[in-house]
C-alpha cells in the first residue's frame, strides 16, 4: 500500500531538491567569469598589490567594467592580478592599470586608462606592462616613520650639545651672559650723565617724528586708498590672486578634502545605494500588490534588502479564545477561532543576500514572517523563487513563489509568475507587472539636480 505524501514532506523534499540543483550549479559555474554577458581575462603585475582583495572593481573613465578575478605571486617579486572585462571593453596594446584607493581607509581598485586607439586591442590571456600605484596610507606611514627617524637624530645631537656639568656648553653660555650684564652695569654707573644726555635727544627726536607722522598724514591716506583698492580687486577676482582666492575648480577640490576626511574619521566605507519600486497584478483577486525596496551593496557580492509589502490578499489571523459557560450547574470550557484579514497592514522584508557567480542566496524576514529565497540573473533575465511563512497549523502550506524578470532598461523591468502555488485555500494566483529602481549614480543625479534647483532659487 502506497503512503500518501504529507505536506511537509513535500516541502522537504522540494527544498531538497533545489539545495541539490544549486550545489550542481555552483560546481558548474565555479570557472566562469563574474563579468555577465561574457567576457575576456587579461593580466597586469604590480610591484605592491596591498589591499586588493578578489572580485574588487576594475573602473575605465569612472564606471565599473570588470572585476578582480585571481591574485596570485610572481617570480617572488610582483602580484600578477588577472582581471575579468566585458566583452564590449576594448583597451590597445599600450594601455595603462593604476592601482587606486578611495579616500585613506577606503577601498582599494584598479583603474584602466586606454593607450593609443590605432593600435591592436588586447586580446584574452594577454599582460598589460605598464603598471603603477599610486600613494596610499602605507606610503604615508613609511614617510612619517622616516621623520621620526630624522627627529630621534635631531634629539640625540641637542643632547650631545646640552651636555651636564659646568663644562657644558649651555652652562659656559649663561656663564658669559652672567660676565656681560655685570660689564653692562658697571659701564651705566661710570656714565650716567651721558645716559640721561642721550635720553634728551631721544625725546627731541620723537618730537620731531611726531611732526614729520603729522606732515604725512595726507600720504599715509592715500596708502590706505590703495589697499582698499587691491582688495576690492580680489572679491572680484581680478589679478592672479583674486581669481585663486574665487577659482570654484580650487574651492570644489577643497570641499572633496573635506569630505574625505570626514568618510576617514568617520570609518565609513563606499557603499552603493538601490531603491526601486514594482506592481503585481493578481489574477485571482483582480488586484495590485506593491513591493518599495532598498538595497544597500557594501560590496559587488553582499547586499542588504529591505522592501515594504502591500498585500490586498494576506493569509488570515487566528485569534483562539477560551472561555466558561455555565449550563444547569455544568460548567464547559468552550474555544472560539477567529480568523481576521488586515488588508490595509503593511508587511516588511529584511534579507541578507550572498551572490555566487550568478547565483544569489539570500535569508531572513519576507512579508513579516522567516523565509529563503534562491535568484538567478543572466545578462537581461533573471528568475527569482522565495519560500517563506511555514506556519501549517490551520492546514496552510507554506507560501512559495517563483517569479521571472526581464530588464528592458537599466532602470525598467517587466515581471510575472505564480505566487503562493501550492496552497489549498485556493489562494494561487498568477500575475505579471512592472517596476523601476534607481542606482547609486541615479540619485546622485537626482540630488545635485535638487541641490542645483534650490541654489537657483535663492
Amino acid at each position: 500500500m502506497v503512503k500518501t505524501l504529507t505536506p511537509e514532506m513535500k516541502v522537504g523534499l522540494f527544498a531538497a531538491a533545489i539545495i541539490a540543483v544549486l550545489a550542481w550549479a555552483t560546481l558548474r559555474v565555479s570557472d566562469k567569469t563574474t563579468v555577465h554577458g561574457g567576457g575576456y581575462t587579461i593580466k597586469a603585475a604590480f610591484d605592491n598589490a596591498t589591499g586588493l582583495k578578489l572580485k574588487a572593481p576594475v573602473e575605465l573613465a569612472g564606471v565599473q567594467v570588470g572585476v578582480i578575478k585571481n591574485i596570485e605571486l610572481q617570480g617572488s617579486r610582483q602580484a600578477l592580478v588577472t582581471i575579468a572585462l566585458k566583452k564590449s571593453v576594448r583597451l590597445p596594446g599600450d594601455s595603462k592599470a593604476v592601482l587606486r584607493t578611495r579616500g585613506f581607509l577606503g577601498e582599494t581598485y584598479v583603474e584602466l586608462i586606454p593607450g593609443t586607439p590605432e593600435l591592436p586591442a588586447l586580446s584574452s590571456g594577454e599582460e598589460i606592462f605598464d603598471t603603477m600605484r599610486t600613494g596610499d596610507i602605507n606610503s604615508l606611514v613609511s614617510q612619517f616613520n622616516s621623520i621620526a627617524e630624522d627627529i630621534k637624530q635631531i634629539t640625540s645631537t641637542l643632547r650631545t650639545t646640552v651636555g651636564e656639568g659646568e663644562a657644558s656648553p649651555v652652562n659656559q653660555i649663561v656663564k658669559n651672559l652672567d660676565e656681560f650684564t655685570r660689564s653692562i652695569r658697571d659701564v651705566t654707573l661710570r656714565n650716567e650723565g651721558n645716559i640721561d644726555r642721550i635720553a634728551a635727544n631721544l625725546a627731541a627726536m620723537t618730537d620731531q617724528l611726531r611732526q614729520i607722522v603729522a606732515r604725512g598724514e595726507a600720504n599715509l591716506d592715500e596708502s590706505m586708498e590703495r589697499i582698499a583698492s587691491i582688495t576690492r580687486k580680489i572679491d572680484e577676482g581680478r589679478g592672479t590672486v583674486g581669481k585663486l582666492v574665487n577659482d570654484e575648480e580650487t574651492i570644489d577640490k577643497l570641499n572633496e578634502a573635506v569630505d574625505g576626511l570626514n568618510e576617514t574619521v568617520g570609518g565609513f566605507r563606499r557603499m552603493e545605494a538601490e531603491i526601486g519600486y514594482h506592481a503585481e497584478y493578481l489574477a485571482n483577486t483582480r488586484d495590485f500588490k506593491n513591493y518599495v525596496s532598498l538595497a544597500l551593496r557594501p560590496s559587488p557580492d553582499k547586499a542588504f534588502l529591505l522592501d515594504l509589502v502591500s498585500d490586498p490578499n494576506p493569509r488570515p489571523t487566528h485569534v483562539v479564545k477560551t472561555s466558561n459557560v455555565t449550563v444547569g450547574g455544568a460548567t464547559t470550557t468552550v474555544q472560539t477561532d477567529t480568523a481576521t484579514v488586515d488588508r490595509n497592514k503593511l508587511r516588511i522584508s529584511a534579507q541578507l543576500a550572498k551572490k555566487f557567480y550568478d547565483f544569489t542566496i539570500r535569508g531572513g524576514i519576507i512579508e513579516s514572517t522567516g523565509g529563503f529565497g534562491v535568484d538567478y540573473e543572466k545578462g537581461p533575465l533573471g528568475l527569482q523563487f522565495s519560500a517563506f511563512d511555514f506556519s501549517t497549523r490551520y492546514g496552510e502550506r507554506p507560501h512559495l513563489k517563483a517569479m521571472g524578470l526581464l530588464n528592458v532598461t537599466r532602470n525598467f523591468y517587466l515581471v510575472g509568475g505564480v505566487d503562493d502555488f501550492i496552497s489549498k485555500q485556493g489562494e494561487r494566483s498568477g500575475f505579471a507587472g512592472a517596476g523601476f529602481r534607481l542606482v547609486d549614480d541615479d540619485i546622485k543625479s537626482i540630488l545635485a539636480g535638487g541641490a542645483a534647483k534650490s541654489l537657483v532659487g535663492k
